[in-house]
C-alpha cells in the first residue's frame, strides 16, 4: 500500500455498517478544524457538500474528508474528488455488512424520503437479490482483474471491522498519529428480528465472489503485516 503524503488531503470512505461511525470521532480528534465530512441526507435528498479540499488543506491545518462515496449514487470519489489519491477504509465481512445493511435500512428508513431504498423482502430474499454495499465506495470501479493494483496504488490502510482496534492502531502508526483506544466506540448496532440459515453463507459468497476476493485479500494483509 501507498504511503502517508502529507502534503495531500487525506479521505476516509466510510462503507456503511463498517464500523464508520464507531472510527469516526478518533479521525476528529487527530484532524480537529481539518475534520470534514461527506454524506448524502436520506431524509430530504440533498447531495453532499463539495469542499476544495486541496485548497484548504496544509501541513498545519491537514484535511480529512469522511463519508459515504457511491458511485452507483452518483456520490463517489470520482464525482467529486476525481484528483483524490490517497484513501483509509474500514471493509466487513461481506455476508455480514449486507444484513446489517438490510436490518438497519429497515430500522431506520421510515425517515428517508426516497422509499424504494427500504426492502419490503424477507432477509432471505434480499440477500438473494442484492449485493453488498461496498465496492461502488471505491476510489475507482473494481473488477477481478483491478483490485489488487487499486487497493494497492490508492490505500494507506485497508483496516477490518472484525479487528477493529487493531486496524486503528496501525492507522495510526501510518498517519503518525497517537491512538486513544477509549475513543473507539459502538454505534448503530441494530437488533436482527429474522433468522438465518447456517449454510446461506455459502451461497451468498458464491453470488458475490469479488466482494469476497477484495475482503479476504485486505483481511489477509491486514493478519500478515
Amino acid at each position: 500500500m501507498r504511503q502517508f503524503d502529507p502534503d495531500h488531503p487525506l479521505i476516509v470512505i466510510h462503507v456503511p455498517k463498517a464500523a464508520g461511525s464507531s472510527s469516526r470521532r478518533i479521525f476528529e480528534a487527530w484532524f480537529e478544524e481539518g475534520f470534514l465530512t461527506h454524506y448524502f441526507s436520506e431524509a430530504d435528498g440533498s447531495m453532499p457538500k463539495k469542499h476544495d479540499i486541496f485548497r484548504m488543506h496544509t501541513q498545519e491545518k491537514p484535511i480529512c474528508l469522511h463519508g459515504h462515496f457511491n458511485r452507483l449514487r452518483k456520490f463517489g470519489v470520482q464525482d467529486y474528488y476525481p484528483e483524490a489519491k490517497q484513501f483509509i477504509t474500514i471493509l466487513r465481512d461481506p455476508f455480514e455488512l449486507t444484513i446489517s445493511h438490510y436490518f438497519y435500512t429497515k430500522k431506520v428508513g421510515d425517515t428517508w424520503l426516497d422509499q424504494t431504498r427500504i426492502p419490503k423482502e424477507e432477509i432471505i430474499n434480499h440477500l438473494l437479490s442484492s449485493k453488498p454495499n461496498m465496492l461502488n465506495h471505491f476510489p475507482r470501479d473494481v473488477t477481478f482483474e483491478n483490485y489488487k493494483d487499486i487497493i494497492e496504488e490508492f490505500f494507506i490502510e485497508i483496516g477490518i471491522t472484525e479487528y477493529l482496534n487493531t486496524s486503528m492502531q496501525k492507522i495510526a502508526n501510518k498517519l503518525n498519529f497517537p491512538y486513544n483506544p477509549k475513543l473507539l466506540g459502538h454505534h448503530n448496532a441494530t437488533e436482527r428480528d429474522q433468522e438465518i440459515p447456517s449454510d446461506f453463507r455459502d451461497i451468498f459468497i458464491e453470488k458475490n465472489p469479488l466482494e469476497f476476493a477484495v475482503y479476504d485479500y485486505a483481511l489477509k494483509k491486514h493478519i500478515n503485516n
